[in-house]
């Protein structure tokens, strides 16, 4: 089965991947990537990432990006708490 990446933005579907010709014309299914679905280059990000060494901040650059984990931490927190208190 072939498996087409894309993004959803302002309510239209952005293909990341080449869209094959015999799609054309087809009805096709969007589903949502679950943590359990294995990202391909993944491996390959992560060792560029490791290749280019420590990370080197600029002077307050550190707490800018503390502050900024934090802010998405409570983000993700209240909204886990918002689906959970929604659940019968």
């Amino acid at each position: 089965m072939t498996t087409l990446h894309a993004l959803i933005r302002h309510g239209r579907v952005e293909s990341q991947d080449p869209i094959p010709r015999e799609w054309e014309g087809q009805h096709v299914k969007i589903v949502p990537l679950t943590p359990d679905d294995p990202i391909p280059d993944l491996e390959g990000r992560l060792a560029v990432l490791q290749a280019l060494g420590p990370t080197e901040y600029e002077p307050g650059e550190r707490d800018v990006a503390a502050q900024a984990m934090r802010e998405l931490d409570r983000l993700s927190r209240d909204a886990m708490h918002n689906l959970v208190s929604r659940q019968p």
